[in-house]
């Protein structure tokens, strides 16, 4: 049995959805009931967590997995904070990145907006949207239909510009 990560509260969004994260992988592996969730991630509360914990459980004695996430979500990421990260993905362009790293905060942020990446051509439009102009216009006309594709395609395209960009640089030196 796999040991599952501890929690011990506090607002801090990022650490609450890592956490959820290593939970929900643990139920990947080891799949159980719903009742059983909750007794498992209540098992992994520790200090504010677990102080928490004994306040909400006694009102809520029907848990469902997605109950719990609601309540836990209510208390240890707050919306602003939620709110924050949907404006930081519908403002994530690739400016100085590489693919590599847009891609990164993509698959980062695209939680946050379930709504823009629901479908397989939302996700990927979306992602081409943000590509820097001289890869974005060797993409976008393409047409490619998925994210995989557009991730790959952009990869290639970024080492040709770069290339291209160097030997251009070279040849001034000439």
């Amino acid at each position: 049995m796999m040991k599952p990560p501890m929690f011990h509260g506090g607002i801090e969004p990022l650490k609450a959805e890592a956490w959820v994260l290593g939970i929900e992988k643990l139920f990947e592996v080891s799949p159980c009931t719903e009742a059983d969730k909750v007794q498992l991630v209540a098992f992994t509360f520790e200090d504010d967590a677990r102080r928490w914990w004994m306040l909400v459980r006694d009102e809520n004695k029907e848990f469902t997995w997605a109950h719990f996430l609601e309540i836990f979500y209510e208390k240890h990421f707050p919306q602003c904070v939620w709110d924050r990260k949907v404006s930081e993905f519908m403002e994530l362009k690739y400016e100085n990145k590489l693919v590599a790293e847009y891609e990164a905060q993509f698959t980062n942020l695209a939680p946050f907006t379930p709504h823009m990446v629901d479908t397989g051509y939302k996700k990927t439009r979306q992602s081409e949207g943000g590509l820097h102009d001289p890869i974005l216009d060797k993409i976008n006309v393409l047409k490619l239909p998925t994210y995989i594709d557009v991730l790959d395609r952009a990869l290639v395209a970024e080492g040709n510009v770069a290339n291209r960009k160097q030997k251009f640089e070279w040849m001034g030196r000439i």
